[in-house]
C-alpha cells in the first residue's frame, strides 16, 4: 500500500530530525526552521507555594506601613510651613543686581594705512601715422565701381575709397572688406589711365583680376611717391 500524503505544511525534515521543513502537498520545498524545544509544564503544585510567599509578604508590607506610616504624616504640615516660610525669606532677601555701566572707550583705533596703489607703466607710444596727403580727395561712385567689377571673389567691396589725381592718370586706393564688414586688406592701390584699371599694390593685384601697373605700358612701380602718398590718406581713413 502507497503512504498516505502528509497535508501541505511543516512537518519534521526527513534528512535532519532537529528541523523542520514545508511540504506543499506535491514534494518537500527549500524552506526549513528549528524544530521549537519542549518546555517542561510548570507542576501546580509549586505554583500554588508562589503565590502564598507572595501574598504573605504583601500582608508583612501592610503592617510596617500602618506601623512607620503614620509618625511622618504628623510632620508633614510642620515641614510644608517651614519650606514655605524659607521660600519667602529667600525671595524677599534676594539682592537686586547691580548694573554698572561700561564708560565708553576713548581710546582711538589706529587709522587704516592708505593703500598703495602701483601704477602700470604707460604703454609705449604708437609710431606717428604721415599726416594725408592734401592731393588725396573723396572718390565718386563710379570709379569706385568700375574697381570692384575686377574683384577675383565675390562678396567683396571697397570702403573709404580716395582719389589723387594726376596729369593723365587717376590713382584710386581704398579698404577692402567682405559682405561681413570684415576687412579683408587695409589699404588697396589701382591706377586708372583712359578707363582701364590696372593694380598697383600687392593686395590690390591678389584681389582683382586688374593688370599690373608696373608692366607696361604704365610702368607705375608700388613705391611711387603718388601710390605711397594715397596710400597713407586710406590707411589714416581706416585707424
Amino acid at each position: 500500500m502507497t503512504a498516505p500524503t502528509p497535508p501541505p505544511g511543516w512537518h519534521q525534515d526527513p534528512a535532519d530530525a532537529n528541523l523542520l521543513r514545508y511540504w506543499d502537498g506535491r514534494q518537500w520545498t527549500e524552506q526549513t526552521q528549528p524544530k521549537p524545544s519542549q518546555t517542561p509544564t510548570p507542576r501546580k503544585g509549586g505554583v500554588g507555594k508562589v503565590l502564598l510567599i507572595l501574598a504573605a509578604v504583601l500582608v508583612v508590607m501592610g503592617i510596617l506601613g500602618a506601623v512607620f506610616g503614620g509618625g511622618d504624616k504628623k510632620d508633614d504640615k510642620p515641614a510644608a510651613a517651614a519650606a514655605t516660610t524659607t521660600a519667602t525669606t529667600t525671595h524677599a532677601t534676594k539682592p537686586r543686581p547691580t548694573t554698572t555701566s561700561a564708560a565708553p572707550s576713548s581710546t582711538t583705533p589706529p587709522a587704516a594705512a592708505a593703500p598703495t596703489t602701483t601704477q602700470a607703466p604707460a604703454p609705449a607710444p604708437r609710431p606717428a601715422v604721415p599726416a594725408s596727403d592734401p592731393r588725396c580727395a573723396p572718390a565718386n561712385e563710379t570709379l569706385v565701381a568700375l574697381v570692384e567689377s575686377g574683384f577675383s571673389a565675390s562678396g567683396l567691396s571697397l570702403i573709404n575709397g580716395t582719389v589723387i589725381d594726376s596729369g593723365p592718370y587717376t590713382f584710386l586706393g581704398g579698404t577692402t572688406v567682405d559682405t561681413t564688414g570684415k576687412m579683408k586688406n587695409r589699404s588697396d592701390v589701382w591706377v586708372i589711365a583712359n578707363g582701364a584699371v590696372y593694380a598697383s599694390t600687392g593686395g590690390a593685384r591678389n584681389t582683382t583680376t586688374w593688370p599690373k601697373a608696373s608692366a607696361a605700358p604704365l610702368k607705375i612701380s608700388p613705391g611711387d611717391e603718388i601710390v605711397q602718398a594715397l596710400d597713407t590718406c586710406v590707411v589714416n581713413l581706416t585707424r
